[in-house]
């Protein structure tokens, strides 16, 4: 094992499982590990795959701020305020120099060699019988697939990269191409699918303790009740994004169908909390208090984004959330969008445009997940606002404390709907956005051509008098939730109308979260050969919103195909 990354792991796990847990903790992370360990005393046991699993999770929360700035400012959405650097600047202007900090591929590699090492050593426990084979095969598929979704993350920004699965003793070895040759973003989407298919199906479901009891620590942040399962990646809905992008789209839209029927095939646990009707599908279950449905006065939508991790109503959405613990590891959200910090990025005036005209079930204008939801106004500066419902600038000392929320039902939905319009289902995508199964079908039940539909197409919402209502009757879909009128769609285009009134429906919901910058790419890459303008015009109407003389040269620059990503520069 590296010696560094060693050093490294220890430090990190200390980090991440000291955050409520010990109250020697202070003492015990000012010690430094000797510098000369292996992989052969380091992994030891089962603890010691274990401390690997969370301290690269602790690496990994490094990133996060990396992650929204590329993958929102790079999009229509987001745009930078006069305090922003020129670094930032050039990001979201799309004429990044090699020199710019953020196109700095290293910090995902960093946390993908120590993945690398991780499994490489799980593999050698393996064999000597120190893991048996669910404790091997829990841990392998969770540092694979985080693996999988750090390498996917590279491809959206950098397009041709090198793929590496072998831990090297300097990462920065990587920048030698002859050594580490390139391969196409198509290539490596391939590898990703390869490797994600050696998995076995059982190790595709959230760790719990059940199955891995030694892994999940309860600590201040996360109690163990329905919230400390949700800390590592959700396996299922990556896979489904993965084939999404490769064009997959039956084993894409199979993967999102699994992920909304989990209260079909689950029940509760000790440390999760399984709803039949209600969880991961995006329902209203008509108490007044249990649902996240804007009513009246009521908009309990940005609960999603500040309630506590244990909470039910918002863990019904929440699939993959990490905490920001302000006594160890950073809340970096605060510096990028609080206007009483550095306040770099604020929310484009195209993204407030969007959602001031929606209109909504009342007939009024404005849609309630944009001003006081998605963003929020301070003393005249508009800020961003789904990182700041906790944190109290009277108090910065005690309500730094945040989450990155990496994965949600509404992405889940709005991705599946994505999914099924290219295989012909752009009805079924339709009832997803607009106001849900059980008004978007006849009988309440999804039917293709009259004809009622099998798996992962089959929904069934009834609600018969008396009878047994179906899974699904408590669907209202996403526009639904937000109260919002439903959308029309043209039967004269309807696939290519349907997939933009979907991406509309993206940024409405997920603005800010880190889907923007790839969604629009995505389907960038689907149109080329149909429409090569798509990207251009979607990023050059961000700047004709403000009137920006620069909209007609960034229009040019994202007319050429090659400046859709980031320059592969080792800094």
């Amino acid at each position: 094992m590296n010696k560094d990354l060693s050093g490294l792991l220890k430090k990190i796990l200390l980090l991440t499982l000291c955050v409520g847990t010990l109250p020697s903790c202070k003492k015990m992370y000012d010690l430094q590990p000797q510098d000369s360990l292996n992989g052969s005393q380091v992994y030891q046991n089962i603890y010691d795959a274990d401390a690997a699993v969370l301290g690269i999770y602790g690496q990994f929360i490094g990133l996060a701020d990396r992650y929204i700035i590329l993958n929102e400012l790079q999009g229509d959405l987001a745009d930078i305020t006069p305090n922003a650097s020129n670094y930032l600047k050039q990001l979201g202007n799309h004429t990044v120099t090699a020199d710019n900090p953020y196109a700095d591929p290293r910090p995902f590699y960093k946390v993908i060699n120590s993945c690398n090492d991780a499994l490489k050593n799980f593999g050698i426990m393996h064999q000597s019988k120190l893991l048996d084979d669910n404790q091997y095969y829990q841990r392998y598929s969770d540092i694979g697939i985080l693996r999988s979704w750090l390498y996917l993350q590279v491809g959206i920004q950098y397009g041709t990269v090198p793929y590496v699965t072998d831990p090297i003793a300097d990462v920065n070895d990587l920048n030698n191409e002859s050594k580490f040759p390139k391969i196409t973003f198509d290539q490596l989407l391939d590898k990703l699918i390869a490797f994600t298919g050696t998995i076995p199906t059982p190790y595709l479901a959230q760790n719990t303790s059940v199955t891995s009891p030694t892994l999940l620590v309860a600590n201040s942040n996360y109690i163990l009740k329905d919230g400390v399962f949700k800390f590592f990646i959700h396996k299922k809905s990556f896979l489904g994004d993965l084939n999404l992008w490769k064009g997959n789209y039956l084993q894409a839209a199979s993967y999102y169908k699994d992920v909304v029927e989990t209260a079909t095939s689950l029940v509760a646990g000790n440390d999760f909390d399984i709803q039949l009707y209600d969880t991961y599908r995006v329902t209203n279950d008509n108490s007044g208090r249990n649902t996240l449905m804007t009513t009246g006065t009521t908009n309990p939508w940005p609960a999603i984004f500040s309630n506590p991790l244990s909470e039910t109503e918002t863990n019904r959405e929440r699939m993959w959330i990490l905490p920001l613990d302000q006594n160890y590891n950073a809340n970096p959200f605060l510096a990028l969008f609080s206007s009483t910090s550095s306040y770099l990025l604020k929310p484009s005036a195209l993204a407030i445009n969007n959602w001031d005209n929606q209109t909504r079930s009342d007939g009024g204008l404005g849609d309630r997940r944009g001003l006081n939801g998605s963003y929020r106004v301070t003393k005249g500066k508009p800020e961003i606002a789904k990182y700041l419902y906790n944190y109290d600038p009277l108090l910065p000392l005690s309500t730094k404390t945040g989450i990155w929320l990496l994965y949600r039902a509404g992405a889940l939905h709005l991705h599946y709907a994505e999914a099924v319009n290219q295989l012909g289902r752009s009805q079924l995508a339709g009832v997803v956005i607009n106001d849900g199964f059980y008004t978007g079908f006849p009988g309440s039940v999804s039917s293709y051509n009259g004809v009622p539909e099998a798996y992962p197409f089959n929904f069934n919402a009834v609600k018969p008098s008396g009878g047994i209502n179906g899974n699904w009757y408590r669907s209202i879909g996403i526009r639904g939730r937000a109260v919002n009128k439903n959308v029309t769609f043209d039967p004269t285009n309807l696939v290519t109308d349907t997939e933009n009134k979907i991406i509309d429906e993206d940024g409405l919901e997920l603005a800010y979260e880190g889907y923007r910058w790839p969604d629009l790419l995505r389907v960038a890459l689907r149109r080329y050969a149909t429409d090569p303008s798509y990207l251009a015009n979607k990023i050059g109407a961000k700047f004709d919103a403000v009137g920006s003389a620069d909209a007609s040269t960034v229009r040019a620059r994202l007319s050429n195909k090659a400046n859709w990503f980031l320059p592969f520069k080792w800094q």
